[in-house]
């Protein structure tokens, strides 16, 4: 019905009791803020002022109004404040998703760095399997996940990042490079992780590449547990080389698998897309944190 300036040259005459005072008070003609006063007088369908030669007095409308012109005016203040803050990160909140593998290794790293850049957005970290992110990110949950795209989903747009590819983690032994990485062990369980994970998926898939029909001996549900295993010497397991750097792999062997299908990691949002500021700075320090990470040779960036 009415704008800010208009309240503005409300309130300044009725505490200044004075057009002219007030239109000097904000840099307009009287007649500019004479004008002013009038059009919002014809939206209320009230006077205001009571005007004579001497004087400018509220009428009895214009006393009722002018608190909530004042409290108007106190909220247009603290929304324009507080989305200019949203916009220049002074505040804000960022929820993100991300698989185990990135979830210890990647995102720790950019959050850290973000919170560095800008200490007064909130951020959330939610960890979970590929079935969970994508159902994260569908219902609007979080504002993004990391992770790979297993199914064609059309309400998920993927922006890939880089390649995760799976590395062989096994008991201490010797391998001459002459020999696969499978080696030795056809007698040795396998411990594989729980089905609807993005690294199983994976793996599945490089087993049979490598024509190994292998029914797991395990099954579990965190890599640390995996790793756990391999060391007690339970047998050998698959997992993403983002990930196994957070871990104590001492006499363990670690040998790289060569995918003939990359394990893809990237930035997955519920369409249609809207980034907020915090979201597009986030993804910026994600980027960078690529280029940075110390495991680079295990991470090899895509195109966009």
């Amino acid at each position: 019905m009415f704008h800010q300036r208009q309240l503005h040259a409300f309130v300044l005459t009725a505490e200044m009791a004075s057009f002219t005072r007030a239109a000097k008070e904000i840099h307009l003609s009287q007649p500019a803020l004479s004008y002013l006063i009038r059009k919002l007088e014809e939206e209320l369908g009230i006077a205001l002022f009571a005007r004579n030669t001497r004087t400018v007095m509220l009428t009895e409308g214009g006393e009722l109004f002018l608190g909530h012109a004042r409290r108007i005016l106190a909220d247009m203040t603290l929304a324009l404040d507080e989305t200019r803050n949203v916009r220049e990160l002074e505040q804000g909140r960022l929820t993100v998703a991300g698989l185990p593998s990135v979830a210890s290794s990647l995102l720790p790293r950019t959050i850290a760095a973000f919170r560095k850049r800008h200490p007064r957005v909130t951020i959330a970290l939610r960890d979970g399997l590929a079935d969970q992110v994508h159902q994260w990110v569908r219902r609007g949950d979080v504002d993004m996940g990391l992770g790979s795209p297993l199914d064609q989903d059309r309400e998920l747009d993927f922006q890939p990042l880089f390649h995760d590819d799976l590395i062989l983690i096994t008991p201490p032994r010797v391998v001459r490079r002459s020999e696969s990485p499978w080696y030795g062990l056809d007698e040795m369980p396998y411990i594989a992780m729980t089905p609807g994970s993005s690294a199983r998926h994976y793996a599945d898939l490089a087993m049979g590449h490598a024509g190994r029909r292998i029914e797991p001996s395990w099954e579990v549900s965190f890599m640390s547990s995996a790793i756990a295993m391999v060391r007690a010497k339970l047998g050998y397991a698959l997992l993403p080389a983002s990930s196994v750097d957070v871990f104590n792999l001492e006499q363990i062997t670690r040998l790289p698998i060569n995918m003939r299908e990359p394990r893809e990691i990237g930035i997955l949002r519920r369409k249609p897309l809207h980034s907020s500021p915090a979201l597009e700075a986030f993804v910026r320090q994600l980027r960078k944190q690529i280029v940075l990470n110390d495991s680079g040779e295990h991470l090899s960036a895509t195109d966009d």
